[in-house]
């Protein structure tokens, strides 16, 4: 199955975004590379640290656990050509593999084959410490890109910014390709070249639907499993569907339908994401960047409630062990 018709100019488009490899200038350094020498001669006041959560979350039969992570590395890629361009340098650190709550727990499954989650107060303290390690060291503008969209997640990351800024006076800002004041406008009319099949199978997708799988065709194709061609819709009309979806005793980690996805789309929908992350990006360092709320805001759901309550449990079961052997 296939999205609806292109225009020629997209599709031109699309193909020129799959033939390109981007190689990294003279001016974006990778952490794990860098010797004590290197570091010494990084002027701080002129570079921009890029951090990158990519938690490893279920996204279906047909997509790989660290689809978020491939996604936010793209975007880092991205980011980091656009802040050089502006003069400065970039600090890249290897991707942190973390995040909290997978899309199970919508459905309070666990465990779920392929989400391997932290609490959200790990998640949070390791952002502050590298927020405090980072301010230490001198390093005033941080970024941190982030593709997965559970509330509790990004009240962590959201935290652990906040700290940053009211703590060390710097700040530290989440790039959201996937929630930035324009996208839902965005969304909508790259949604509108889709079939009107597809819309109605798709619906309120947001995991591993058309837009996910469609992006993973468009950056990593071989990890896409072909039978996504052939995948039944798991159509959730709205949030409280989604739920009701994954509750189903056969739910296999995804919603929406796959199969209409295409790279064509992905290219598309990837470029909208990419442009909204650098926009948001360069807007923070000429200090034009819109205040707006916090992506998860003050309500909590009742599953992020209850992953809550789950997290506590957790830290109390390994505080008791702790306090059993005596470790401080």
């Amino acid at each position: 199955m296939a999205c609806s018709s292109f225009r020629s100019p997209m599709i031109v488009f699309a193909l020129i975004l799959l033939s390109i490899r981007l190689t990294l200038p003279a001016q974006i350094y990778r952490a794990a590379e860098m010797t004590t020498a290197d570091y010494r001669a990084l002027d701080r006041s002129k570079t921009v640290v890029i951090l990158s959560s990519g938690i490893l979350e279920e996204h279906g039969p047909y997509m790989p656990a660290y689809t978020d992570g491939y996604i936010s590395e793209a975007l880092v890629r991205d980011v980091a050509a656009a802040v050089v361009a502006r003069g400065w340098k970039v600090l890249i650190f290897p991707i942190i593999p973390l995040g909290s709550g997978g899309a199970n727990e919508l459905a309070a499954k666990y465990p779920f084959p392929g989400t391997f989650a932290v609490r959200l107060n790990t998640l949070r303290a390791v952002f502050m410490d590298l927020a405090d390690e980072l301010a230490e060291a001198g390093f005033r503008t941080v970024f941190i890109a982030n593709n997965h969209g559970a509330p509790n997640h990004n009240r962590a990351l959201d935290q652990a910014c906040d700290y940053f800024k009211e703590v060390h006076g710097g700040q530290m800002i989440v790039l959201r390709g996937i929630s930035t004041p324009n996208t839902a406008k965005i969304n909508a009319e790259l949604r509108g070249l889709l079939s009107e099949q597809a819309l109605k199978e798709d619906a309120y997708s947001g995991h591993a639907g058309i837009g996910e799988t469609s992006l993973m065709l468009f950056l990593q194709p071989k990890l896409v499993d072909p039978d996504y061609t052939s995948a039944p819709a798991q159509t959730a009309p709205g949030f409280g569907d989604m739920i009701t979806v994954a509750k189903n005793p056969d739910w296999t980690g995804y919603f929406g339908s796959p199969r209409f996805s295409t790279a064509t789309y992905g290219a598309l929908l990837y470029r909208s994401w990419s442009e909204q992350a650098v926009a948001q990006a360069l807007q923070a360092l000429e200090g034009t960047a819109p205040t707006v709320a916090g992506f998860a805001g003050n309500m909590v759901s009742p599953p992020d409630a209850a992953a809550l309550k789950r997290d506590e449990a957790s830290a109390n079961r390994q505080q008791e062990w702790l306090q059993k052997k005596t470790i401080k």
